[in-house]
């Protein structure tokens, strides 16, 4: 069982390694299930099959899902980088905010925004679940610029 500032400790290391571009996660950080969400909606919801099928299971949960969802908002900003802010954890939810910076694909325009995180995590110290809240009009911007 990890202590609130071992976890806090690995979710560092984690926001290092996602600013130097990799896809690496501290060991056992995630669940294998573990789900994404972005304003509410699960990510293994958006693949129009249900959410018992393995294949969504595998590309849309867990480190694989999580190595998904980073490489498209890679190819979305270039050079994503994120601040964590106000971060802490409390009987397994861990809150906090993120400033997400980079270069829109699209257009080459800087780009700041920042987001609310709330991580799910078991005794274990594992990210069952973890959830954004951003902006909509952000998120449709971002999605503009990856359709682009």
């Amino acid at each position: 069982m990890l202590t609130p500032g071992e976890f806090v400790g690995r979710v560092a290391e984690w926001v290092a390694a996602f600013n130097r571009g990799s896809l690496d996660l501290p060991d056992g950080i995630l669940h294998k299930d573990a789900v994404f969400r972005l304003n509410g909606r699960a990510y293994d919801d958006t693949f129009g099959r249900p959410t018992t099928d393995p294949l969504v299971r595998l590309v849309a949960r867990g480190p694989g899902g999580y190595r998904l969802l980073v490489k498209a908002l890679q190819y979305t900003l270039t050079a994503p980088e994120i601040a964590l802010r106000n971060f802490e954890i409390r009987h397994g939810l861990a809150t906090g905010h993120i400033d997400l910076t980079g270069r829109l694909r699209d257009t080459s325009e800087a780009w700041v925004s920042n987001a609310d995180v709330a991580m799910t995590v078991d005794i274990d110290g594992h990210v069952t679940e973890l959830a954004i809240q951003m902006d909509t009009d952000r998120v449709a911007r971002l999605q503009q610029a990856r359709e682009a």
